[in-house]
């Protein structure tokens, strides 16, 4: 997640709001602070991440946020309801969406496949 640089590095770089989603950097621009993370995502085009409930019950809009933290000196990741979460408080970390697991195009995540299966097993079981 992010590469190593230096202090000097760090200095230099642009001090634009950005954030990292599924991997690709990406600069806010100005205007966005009354958005959240949800609008943010399907604004780029990202539309795997859902709005259901909009009270952060459901789980549609479950995004993983990693950070590193310095007092622990680790890597954390939460779960986090983008519904709720203000773009901006995100800022600096990455996210990842349903589509920075697996897609079609390059592959689905073994428990993508487990819940397609579990769900269409279900739905053929209801029916029954």
């Amino acid at each position: 997640m992010g590469s190593l640089k230096t202090e000097d590095e760090l200095e230099m770089e642009s001090t634009d709001p950005i954030l990292y989603v599924n991997g690709v950097r990406r600069v806010l621009p100005d205007g966005l602070a009354p958005m959240t993370l949800l609008e943010y995502l399907r604004d780029i085009g990202l539309t795997g991440t859902k709005l259901g409930c909009g009270e952060g019950g459901c789980g549609a809009c479950t995004v993983m946020v990693s950070y590193f933290d310095r007092n622990s000196k680790k890597c954390l990741h939460h779960a986090v309801n983008a519904c709720l979460a203000p773009l901006y408080s995100v800022e600096g970390m990455h996210i990842i969406t349903v589509e920075g697991v697996g897609n079609r195009r390059h592959g689905l995540h073994p428990i993508q496949v487990c819940a397609f299966v579990g769900s269409t097993l279900f739905a053929i079981d209801s029916v029954l």
